[in-house]
C-alpha cells in the first residue's frame, strides 16, 4: 500500500475495536487512531467492555485514559463460547445450552452499527472475543444494505471462520480487507478470500527514545494465550539446558492479565528448577514497556503459530535484537537480522550461549532493527497510508452517489 499522503477528500471514519490505552493489544488500537487522526482523518472510536477493559481497571489505568476522545463503548458483557464452570454451573450451562455467545455477538454487532451508522467509512479491527467474526458478519451486513463501505483489518482469524467457511463469504462484502502479513493474507485465501480483496500493511511501531539502560535481561512475550503456539515449553526446557551448564540468565516473561496458562507455566518453570531465573510481568504503560525491551539483550519469539508481530515490533522499535523462529510472520518484520533457531530447546539454548559468549554484534543488529522500525513500521508512517485508502475509498462512493444511473 502506497504511503503517499491522504486525498483532499475528508474522511469520516468509525474505528470499532480495542480501545483501551497500555493493553498490550489494544495500544496498537489507541496509537493508530491517534496517528490517523494527526493525518487528518476525523476518527469515531466504538469500543467494547471486553477483556481488556478489565485488565487496564485491574492495572489502575484511569477511564480519560482508555475513552479520551470521540469514543463510546458498548457495554454488553461477554460470554466465551467455551466458558469456565468455576464461574458457575447455572451461566456455564446458559452460555452451552442457549449460546448465549453467538446472540451477544449478534447484539454487539448491531450495536457496532448503530453507533458507526454516521460515518464515511466503517473500519473494524477483527480480533477475537468481543471483535470477532459474528460481530463484524452483522456490522458488513448491515452496512451493505445502505452501501456503506466497510474495512476489514483482521488481526487473527476466528475458530468459528475455520468450522463455518461460509462466513468468510462476508468479506467478499467489504470494500477492503486489511492483514499484517503474507502470511495472514494466504491464511485467508485458504479460507475463500479472494486475494485481490486482501492488502497487506505493517503493524504499527511507537518508536520511543533509547534511554540509558544496561541490557542484562532477556524478555519474552506471551499474549493472552501462552500455551498455544508461543513455544513456551521449548524456551522453559532451554533455560533448564542453560542453567545445567552454570549459566543463570535472566528472564522477563511479559504476559496479559488473565492470561490462560500463567499458572501452568510457573508450575513447569518450578518442576525444572528454574523458577528463579524469571521474573512475571502482566502490565507495563507505555514508556515502562520500551525500558523493558531497552534493558533486554534479546527478545526470544520461539512461536510456532498466532502471530509474533507485537513483540517483533516493540523489539525492534527499541533496538532490541530478536531470538526466533521463522514461523509465522517472524521472517518478514525481521528479515535477515534475526537470530534464528529452529525452535527446539537446544537451539535456543545455544542462541542464548552464542549471545552471552558474544557472538553476534548485539549493538548493530539493534541498530539495524531499530532503523527498519522506524522507516517502515512508525504508526504516523503506516496511518500516511491507510488515510490515503479512506480517501479513495470515500471519493469513489461519493462519486457512485452523485451518478446518475445509466
Amino acid at each position: 500500500m502506497s504511503n503517499t499522503s491522504a486525498t483532499n477528500t475528508s474522511v469520516r471514519l468509525a474505528y470499532i475495536g480495542c480501545w483501551y490505552k497500555n493493553d498490550m493489544y489494544a495500544h496498537n488500537c489507541s496509537n493508530m487512531v491517534d496517528s490517523l487522526r494527526a493525518n487528518n482523518v476525523t476518527v469515531d472510536v466504538v469500543t467494547s467492555n471486553c477483556r481488556c477493559f478489565t485488565s487496564s481497571q485491574h492495572c489502575g489505568v484511569a477511564k480519560d485514559e482508555l475513552m479520551n476522545q470521540s469514543c463510546s463503548a458498548i457495554g454488553l458483557p461477554h460470554a466465551p463460547a467455551n466458558p469456565s464452570k468455576r464461574y458457575g454451573l447455572v451461566k456455564y450451562y446458559a452460555v452451552k445450552t442457549l449460546r448465549l455467545d453467538l446472540w451477544l455477538a449478534a447484539a454487539r454487532g448491531f450495536l457496532y452499527y448503530w453507533r458507526s451508522r454516521q460515518a464515511d467509512v466503517i473500519h473494524f479491527d477483527q480480533v477475537l472475543e468481543a471483535f470477532g467474526a459474528i460481530p463484524l458478519l452483522v456490522v458488513v451486513g448491515l452496512a451493505r444494505i445502505v452501501h456503506k463501505p466497510v474495512v476489514a483489518n483482521v488481526h487473527e482469524i476466528d475458530p468459528i471462520q475455520r468450522n463455518h467457511k461460509w462466513l468468510n463469504h462476508m468479506y467478499e462484502k467489504c470494500d477492503k480487507v486489511l492483514v499484517y502479513s503474507e502470511h495472514m493474507k494466504t491464511e485467508l485465501v485458504r479460507l475463500g478470500v479472494r486475494a485481490d480483496k486482501i492488502i497487506p500493511v505493517r503493524y504499527g511501531a511507537a518508536v520511543p527514545d533509547m534511554g540509558a539502560y544496561e541490557r542484562n535481561q532477556y524478555i519474552y512475550f506471551g499474549g493472552h494465550h501462552l500455551l498455544k503456539g508461543k513455544g513456551l515449553h521449548e524456551m522453559l526446557e532451554a533455560l533448564a539446558i542453560l542453567r545445567r551448564k552454570g549459566r543463570n540468565v535472566a528472564v522477563l516473561c511479559y504476559v496479559a492479565h488473565g492470561c490462560d496458562g500463567v499458572d501452568e507455566a510457573k508450575e513447569m518453570a518450578a518442576r525444572l528448577g528454574i523458577a528463579s531465573m524469571i521474573k512475571w510481568a502482566d502490565f507495563y504503560d507505555s514508556k515502562g514497556l520500551s525500558a523493558a525491551y531497552q534493558r533486554s539483550k534479546a527478545c526470544l519469539i520461539p512461536f510456532t503459530s498466532g502471530s509474533a508481530r507485537h513483540p517483533l515490533t516493540c523489539a525492534m522499535a527499541n533496538g532490541t535484537p530478536i531470538v526466533a523462529t521463522r514461523a509465522v510472520d517472524i521472517p518478514e518484520y525481521a528479515g535477515e537480522m534475526g537470530i534464528y533457531v529452529d525452535g527446539s530447546p537446544e537451539s535456543i539454548a545455544k542462541a542464548i550461549e552464542e549471545i552471552e559468549e558474544g557472538d553476534h554484534d548485539l549493538q548493530r543488529i539493534g541498530f539495524e532493527l531499530r532503523k527498519k522500525a522506524t522507516h517502515e513500521f512508525d504508526y504516523f508512517i503506516v496511518a500516511q497510508g491507510l488515510a490515503s485508502l479512506y480517501g479513495q475509498i470515500t471519493a469513489r462512493d461519493r462519486l457512485v452517489r452523485v451518478t446518475p444511473a445509466a
